[in-house]
This record gives structure tokens, C-alpha cells and sequence, in this order.
């Protein structure tokens, strides 16, 4: 943990550090500062996370940092864009499938939840998941469940999950 006697500038610089290689300082801006004295006081929880902020300014990195400073930094980080999965394969890469599910499924297939256990799953653009797949997305925040595409086993995950987005999820959920 930094030091409490450091500014803010060093606390965050030491953040960065303690989860990657970085050559150089990044700079003043307040507000990567307050971004990241918000990732230092999420990491050792194991809540859920969501991330919001225009395309390209480091929403990645913030879920890095979350995770690399937490309990399960030595454990899977999978990072899936939710925006760049065809919306009939979302549910398969998401919870995986069992063998037969649907035409071309000739094996079982374990999903990026299932990949992710015990460590943390990264959703990118969580705003584009169609709704079939935040159904389930709900019943895995609320229950820690999955249940693979074509079968009515439920399977325990323990992930993390940081998600993020470029937009106003609030606006559109009115």
C-alpha cells in the first residue's frame, strides 16, 4: 500500500507501478489521479466494478490496475469485448456450451466466466450486451451461477467483475 505521507501524484505513480512496468512518470492530471485513488480503494474488495468514460482514455488499464492491486492478482484476468461478439454467440463465449447445444457446437465448451474463476473477468462495452445476455449476467452478480447453453446444470463461479463503458447507462436504462 503507498505510504500515507506521499501526495497524490506519488501514490498513484506507486499504484501504477506495483501493478506494471512503466518507464517514466504519467503526468499531473487530476483526473487520472482521482481515478486512480478510486482503483486503489476498489482493489481489495471483491466487488463488482463499472468503469465509464469516452472511448480510449484507459478503461482497460483501470480494470488492470483493480486487479493487479487486489487479492487476485495472481489469478486470471480475461478480458472480453462485449461490443465484437456476434449477439447470437455472446451467451457461448460468455457461459459456454455443451456439446449439441446448436449446430456447430460438436464439443462441451467452457466460457470466459468459467476461464475467469477466481480471478477477474474484464467486460468491455457492457452497454452493447443484448438483453439475453444481461439476464444472465444478473443471475451471476446475484448468485454466483452460470449455466453453460444447453444445459440445466448451474456451476459455481467465483469472478470479479469489472465491466466498463463509453455510455450513459443510466440515460438509457430510463
Amino acid at each position: 500500500e503507498p505510504a500515507a505521507d506521499l501526495g497524490p501524484r506519488e501514490r498513484g505513480q506507486a499504484l501504477l507501478e506495483r501493478s506494471f512496468i512503466f518507464e517514466g512518470t504519467f503526468g499531473d492530471n487530476p483526473k487520472l489521479l482521482e481515478a486512480l485513488e478510486i482503483a486503489e480503494k476498489a482493489a481489495p474488495t471483491h466487488l463488482p466494478v463499472l468503469i465509464d468514460g469516452e472511448s480510449g482514455t484507459g478503461k482497460e488499464l483501470m480494470a488492470k490496475v483493480i486487479h493487479a492491486n487486489g487479492s487476485r492478482t495472481d489469478k486470471p484476468f480475461i478480458s472480453v469485448n462485449c461490443g465484437a461478439i456476434p449477439e447470437n454467440l455472446i451467451e457461448s463465449e460468455l457461459f459456454g456450451h455443451e456439446k449439441g447445444a446448436f449446430t456447430g457446437a460438436a464439443s462441451d465448451r467452457r466460457g470466459k466466466f468459467e476461464s475467469a474463476h477466481t480471478g477477474t473477468i474484464f467486460l468491455d462495452e457492457i452497454g452493447e450486451l443484448p438483453l439475453t445476455g444481461q439476464v444472465k449476467l444478473l443471475r451471476v452478480l446475484e448468485a454466483h451461477e452460470i449455466q453453460r447453453v444447453g444445459s440445466d446444470e448451474t456451476i459455481s463461479v467465483d469472478t470479479r467483475i469489472v465491466a466498463a463503458t463509453n455510455r450513459d447507462l443510466r440515460r438509457l436504462s430510463e
